[in-house]
């Protein structure tokens, strides 16, 4: 990647990369839109969502003269939607994915890593990016929220990491998990208090438009849709890999348990967590697990998990091992889903099988194996510490 950057020096920096991201999504944006608005449906869900909220209708359950499919965020999100709402589909589509892919970038610029890593790291994941916002999805922001919380907490901005957990809550509930990195920080006491401020404040906030009744209303349609929401077929989880390969099915909680403790036991390392690369790996971990720990998972989810990849081969130490893994990832995880491979391999093979989640799974192993038995941790690959003071 060095030679890369030696060839190419005008990409090694975030600034460049983000105009040259923008004007992609931009041309990106235009070309689905061509095809007719029918192909952001997930832009429409969460359009009319605040349409739905304001109106008093159930916004969990099916709307087929709004959009395909169940809107499946919370009532908060949904009020957070107005601006989307009020605006011209045409143009907020354009600012939603803009904001999609732009939150990754202002996240891991905010890394205390160097610009060439940064670099790196916005480069690895740019294809996987591109195909969730082509999409219309929210992963960008939610890979920008969990990255996000990190620095907020390494810049000891305690407020502001307490805040961007608790959006990622309404947004998509699995973000609460990115609070587990407050164990590494001071002012615990003021983090929780920021919580529940935060928590209550933007769960309470639709009560002013809808109404106390109506918002616990809301609530219990919500918790009864994600109760009864099936695993969708085509999702690649930890789960779904192994019902595929072994015919083995269970709960849910057959995997969440097991892959929970195992999350936690790295924090038992207590004498690492002033190490910045122990931190970073660990944050690595979280952004996989958080996506085959998923039974919803589909493919432009992978969006987070490529994150947690790429920032963990900034600190795997073993050259080779290094490399073998990041190619893994890309030729599978990131180009499988892609016209770069023939749609017979993706209809019979890789989709089937659940392939896109394994190059992920193994990562995740692995980095597991090195936050709990690795003695030392250094940032490497392409890296040079910088000192960040707290803004």
């Amino acid at each position: 990647m060095d030679k890369f950057f030696e060839k190419f020096p005008g990409l090694n920096s975030v600034r460049n990369l983000a105009f040259i991201f923008a004007s992609i999504i931009i041309l990106a944006t235009i070309h689905r839109l061509s095809l007719g608005e029918h192909t952001f449906n997930n832009f429409s869900i969460f359009r009319f969502s605040f349409f739905n909220l304001i109106n008093g209708n159930d916004l969990y359950v099916l709307h087929p003269n709004q959009y395909n499919d169940l809107y499946k965020y919370s009532p908060t999100f949904a009020l957070l939607m107005a601006p989307f709402y009020f605006l011209p589909f045409y143009v907020g589509i354009f600012i939603w994915n803009l904001l999609n892919a732009l939150f990754v970038f202002w996240a891991v610029n905010r890394l205390s890593i160097s610009e060439k890593a940064k670099s790196f790291i916005l480069i690895f994941v740019a294809i996987e990016l591109l195909s969730s916002i082509q999409n219309a999805q929210s992963n960008g922001i939610m890979a920008g929220l969990v990255i996000g919380v990190f620095t907020a907490f390494e810049r000891k901005q305690i407020v502001l990491a307490a805040l961007l957990i608790c959006i990622g809550f309404y947004l998509k509930i699995f973000a609460v998990v990115a609070g587990i990195l407050f164990l590494f920080y001071d002012q615990k006491t003021k983090f929780i208090f920021c919580i529940l401020f935060w928590g209550l404040l933007f769960g309470l906030l639709p009560m002013c438009f809808v109404g106390a009744d109506g918002l616990v209303l809301q609530y219990k349609s919500w918790f009864n849709m994600l109760r009864n929401d099936p695993s969708h077929e085509l999702n690649y989880s930890f789960m779904t890999l192994t019902q595929k390969w072994f015919r083995f099915s269970a709960a849910d909680s057959w995997y969440l348990i097991p892959g929970a403790i195992l999350l936690m036991l790295p924090l038992f390392r207590i004498q690492h967590w002033k190490n910045s690369a122990f931190r970073l790996l660990y944050l690595s971990l979280l952004l996989i697990w958080i996506v085959i720990f998923n039974h919803k998972a589909e493919s432009p989810t992978y969006v987070i998990a490529v994150c947690g990849v790429a920032i963990s081969l900034l600190i795997i130490p073993n050259t080779g091992l290094r490399k073998t893994l990041a190619w893994f990832v890309f030729i599978f995880t990131i180009l499988s889903p892609t016209d770069f491979f023939p749609a017979f391999l993706r209809e019979n093979l890789w989709q089937p099988y659940c392939l896109k989640a394994l190059p992920c799974i193994i990562v995740w192993a692995l980095l597991t194996y090195f936050l709990l038995f690795k003695k030392e941790f250094e940032i490497r690959h392409l890296c040079i510490k910088e000192k960040i003071k707290p803004e």
